[in-house]
């Protein structure tokens, strides 16, 4: 009897030992899928009176729980605040900027953050420091002196074939460039920071027809071309850093039948040059060029000019602008900030007095291009392998518009 006592206590024992692992492993269980929720995210107003050329204020409501707010603007790195209302400061005027805000919890095991609220504001002209207008200081407003005479905003679905050619080639623009041009990586989107509607020339680090990244590249050969003028295109540039290649340009719409160089290019602006890569200045460094003429003793006539602007020019859209009449080729950037800014790239086109003069090939009506190059001379990049513009995922040239002013 006493020994039946021993085993059944001992093996209550070892029963209520069993019964308080398993209630600790499902305890553990519970708390292992036990989902954290998130906070609200604040609903954010904008502050009209706090607006000036370099600042704004974004306030909102407190939200439950919340210890701290985290604030950025155009995706760059947060700064913390625990009031409900926060100032952007140090910022450029009239400019559109995406400022974001999220609550946040010090007990991140019981309340995640939320998702991030935005707001796009845009900041007031600089006031005491713009000259008049000459040539126009508005890139929405028509250039004193000018007439419109076409454009195009982009703002609808799909680009508008009757103005536009969509190139798909891999044969390297005659520049040993990387990419295979397809009509994948031509659309009409949002750029993603503004909101704007805009030509999107998309490049990606991905092998097709025999070349080791895609692109994209329009033209309107035979479809809008022109002779002199005022050409405007607000671009938002990529970064270029290393290897890419974006270019605004044109070219005579005899092309087809005189071949280039014969047929003259003008390059309004291009961006990714080895010169701004071994200085360190990628954003800034830019250039204008003109080709004419034809080959003769393994040469042909061509003139480029580069600079290093003293801010960047792909931190956001910038206006680039071909100034083209009888006389010269003149080409700027942001006119709209700066309407007495000296051009970057000038170049007279009244010399007629040999074949290879600048006058007997710039006279004619030229077509615009816009496309986005990967690697190739330019850059002095010829492998995919350093091409680190692409290193963390697809990189895309944004056109906002482009217009076409000529003399009234």
């Amino acid at each position: 009897m006493n020994l039946l006592k021993k085993l059944f206590a001992a093996t209550g024992m070892l029963l209520l030992s069993f019964s308080l692992v398993l209630s600790s492993c499902d305890e553990q269980s519970s708390d292992d899928e036990r989902i954290i929720p998130a906070l609200d995210a604040p609903s954010l107003d904008i502050d009209t009176t706090s607006v000036t050329e370099d600042s704004f204020t974004l306030t909102w409501a407190a939200i439950d729980n919340a210890d701290y707010y985290e604030c950025r603007i155009n995706g760059g790195a947060s700064t913390s605040t625990e009031n409900c209302s926060y100032t952007f400061t140090g910022l450029q005027g009239k400019t559109t900027y995406k400022a974001e805000i999220r609550a946040c919890s010090t007990i991140a095991d019981k309340y995640a953050s939320s998702s991030w609220s935005s707001a796009t504001v845009t900041t007031m002209p600089s006031t005491g420091t713009d000259p008049e207008p000459d040539p126009g200081t508005d890139p929405d407003e028509t250039p004193e002196g000018y007439t419109l005479v076409w454009s195009d905003e982009f703002n609808g679905t799909t680009l508008d074939t009757d103005s536009w050619n969509i190139e798909v080639n891999g044969d390297g623009g005659g520049n040993n460039e990387l990419q295979y041009y397809r009509a994948e990586n031509v659309s009409i989107s949002d750029e993603p920071t503004t909101g704007r509607r805009c030509l999107t020339l998309t490049a990606r680090k991905e092998s097709y027809g025999g070349k080791q990244a895609t692109s994209g590249r329009v033209n309107s050969l035979g479809k809008r071309y022109f002779k002199y003028g005022r050409f405007d295109a607000y671009i938002k540039m990529p970064q270029t850093t290393n290897g890419l290649w974006p270019a605004y340009w044109m070219m005579g719409n005899d092309h087809s039948e005189v071949g280039w160089p014969r047929c003259c290019e003008i390059d309004i602006v291009e961006m990714g040059h080895a010169n701004g890569i071994s200085a360190g200045t990628q954003d800034r460094y830019l250039n204008g060029a003109c080709h004419w003429g034809y080959y003769k003793d393994g040469a042909y006539p061509n003139y480029a000019k580069h600079t290093t602007a003293p801010y960047s020019l792909q931190d956001g859209f910038h206006l680039f602008t071909l100034i083209w009449d009888e006389t010269s080729i003149k080409t700027y950037y942001d006119l709209d900030k700066n309407p007495n800014a000296e051009p970057y790239f000038e170049m007279g086109i009244t010399d007629t007095s040999d074949d290879w003069a600048t006058g007997n090939y710039f006279h004619k009506e030229c077509f615009i291009l816009f496309n986005l190059a990967v690697g190739g001379n330019f850059p002095a990049i010829w492998n995919i392998s350093s091409v680190t513009a692409l290193n963390n995922g697809d990189a895309s040239m944004y056109i906002d518009y482009v217009r076409v002013y000529q003399k009234k």
